[in-house]
């Protein structure tokens, strides 16, 4: 088996493992927000997990949405980077720039967590009707790209903007 119903498998796979691995959550389980409190992040705040380096950058991050544990505050248009260096071959290091946010618990003993905004796919061809459905899906949902969840060290660089 080759070309495109090989990388339809492949794709298909990588959705269904990541969906298993990761935290995703759609915003349109959650209640809005309107005129949400905000938040300054004065500094970039920077996390390593294995061959990758997250940044998120500094700015406003507004709260738009909550759910009973937590609000989620969304950062400025490209507020994250993520940069990856393979271990054995350096030379194909990348980086890619991602729409964010971050939860923050409503619980204050509990750490936040970052999380990317998944853009729409710039898949040209079809890859077959239920990984386009899939793929479609998962568009506009937050995705959560690191293991640590309860992050204490991002919760304290956030500074509430009093109204």
């Amino acid at each position: 088996m080759s070309g495109p119903s090989m990388r339809a498998i492949v794709i298909a796979l990588l959705l269904v493992s990541s969906s298993a691995l990761a935290k995703h959550v759609y915003p349109q389980h959650l209640t809005p927000v309107a005129d949400g409190a905000r938040y300054t992040l004065a500094e970039p705040y920077v996390f390593k997990e294995k061959a990758a380096t997250f940044t998120l950058r500094p700015g406003e991050y507004v709260q738009h949405f909550e759910d009973r544990k937590a609000i989620y505050l969304l950062g400025g248009e490209g507020c994250a980077d993520m940069n990856v260096v393979p271990p054995k071959q350096p030379e194909h290091a990348y980086t890619m720039t991602f729409n964010c946010g971050i939860l923050v618990p409503k619980d204050d003993s509990k750490g936040a967590a970052f999380f990317f905004i998944r853009g729409k796919s710039q898949q040209t061809q079809s890859l077959g009707l239920i990984i386009n459905a899939i793929i479609k899906a998962g568009e506009g949902s937050f995705d959560f790209p690191t293991s640590r969840h309860d992050d204490a060290a991002l919760r304290a660089r956030l500074i509430r903007v009093q109204p």
